[in-house]
């Protein structure tokens, strides 16, 4: 085995034959160290992980490399749009290791992310969600990139509690219900089925049997690559049992649009886009404000007019709490835990995965419920000793 060369700068180098350029050079390549044995231990241990399969020609890659490449991955298998703002909303909180060579990342390095991320008032759930995707990151990158994932051994933060998905009250239920307007039948869809913003826009009028009261769901839009996939999960395929209220609802609302393919669809019957979407969801939110936050004030919603820099002007205020498809969609869950039906059942409806993320829900709601039933008690004996 050849020894360690001093240099002239006292350092001591190790030169380990990685194979011939394409002009059939011998190639090396070099280790620094500040001692022989230390310059002899690194080129014993990147022998070794010549032999494990890493690339002696890749150029070097750096965390943000590897993020990207994670990215790229996912979107090959064909995750959706929601999934994709999520990843690269993760990839941004650790950006301050973006540049770090990827190989040279060490469980410290990790571990002072996440607890930056803690002291930031991030969650734990939030935190755990980051630290996954940059462990999946190393992960896609072992052994060719890097020889072991610095994520290992790192250690989640308590950080803050995670904040529970909302739900609509009965005021707010009553927005939904009395309140027309063109998103009214997504948000009638999604608070009195279930469905996901994906499964509303994929839905068509042959998958409502409105005689049996029932909706089928069997498919999803995805709108990044704009075409139809899968439900999110397996046990998203299934079969809505929906309340009279809405399939009455959506009988007026089919006789009187007879012509049209798709249950929720564009101005002109068209496919729902993200666009087409989160417009129709500003109008309906805006219009709701109007009414319900002003109290008939005029709307000046439709004549509003941007300046120079883009910025609205003109517009009212937001002042009422406005809610998501994804609150819509929370609201069913908790409107079958009101009517008394039982997890299992909710699963199926809801389409969940896990009955333990039905569980959750469930858990969080009995406790809420159960504090307001000891407040009437506390109620009715401060009545009673009067």
């Amino acid at each position: 085995m050849p020894k360690s060369k001093r240099r002239a700068d006292g350092r001591y180098c190790r030169q380990i034959y990685i194979g011939k350029s394409p002009d059939g050079k011998r190639k090396y390549h070099t280790i620094y160290a500040a001692t022989a044995k230390e310059a002899d231990r690194l080129a014993a241990e990147y022998r070794a992980a010549l032999g494990r399969g890493l690339d002696p020609h890749s150029k070097a890659r750096t965390v943000k490399d590897l993020l990207d490449a994670l990215m790229a991955s996912k979107a090959a298998q064909g995750v959706g749009i929601s999934w994709q703002r999520c990843l690269a909303n993760h990839i941004g909180h650790l950006r301050q290791i973006w540049a770090i060579p990827a190989d040279k990342v060490r469980t410290a390095d990790v571990q002072a992310v996440l607890n930056e991320l803690a002291q930031e008032g991030l969650s734990h759930k939030t935190i755990s969600q980051i630290f996954g995707t940059l462990s999946a990151a190393f992960r896609l990158a072992i052994p060719e990139v890097v020889q072991y994932n610095p994520c290992d051994k790192a250690v989640v933060p308590a950080g803050n509690p995670a904040k529970r998905r909302e739900w609509l009250d009965e005021e707010r239920q009553g927005w939904v219900l009395n309140t027309p307007h063109r998103a009214q039948r997504a948000a009638m869809v999604m608070m009195l089925a279930g469905l996901r913003r994906g499964e509303a826009t994929a839905l068509t009028w042959a998958d409502v049997d409105l005689d049996s009261r029932t909706i089928t769901v069997n498919k999803s839009w995805d709108f990044a690559a704009g075409r139809v996939k899968g439900p999110k999960t397996a046990a998203g395929e299934r079969v809505v049992h929906i309340p009279r209220l809405l399939a009455d609802y959506l009988r007026a609302e089919r006789d009187a649009d007879p012509s049209t393919l798709y249950v929720v669809h564009t101005a002109t019957g068209g496919r729902m886009t993200d666009i087409a979407w989160r417009r129709m969801w500003d109008s309906y939110m805006s219009d709701l404000n109007v009414k319900y936050g002003y109290r008939g004030a005029v709307s000046k919603y439709a004549t509003r007019k941007k300046d120079e820099s883009g910025k609205e002007q003109g517009a009212l205020p937001m002042v009422i709490r406005t809610f998501t498809p994804h609150e819509l969609r929370h609201t069913f869950c908790t409107l079958l835990y009101m009517a008394g039906v039982d997890v299992l059942t909710a699963r199926d409806q809801m389409g969940h995965a896990s009955v333990q993320v039905t569980q959750e829900i469930y858990t969080h709601l009995d406790a809420k419920h159960k504090a307001r039933k000891m407040e009437a008690l506390d109620g009715y004996l401060s009545a009673a000793g009067k």
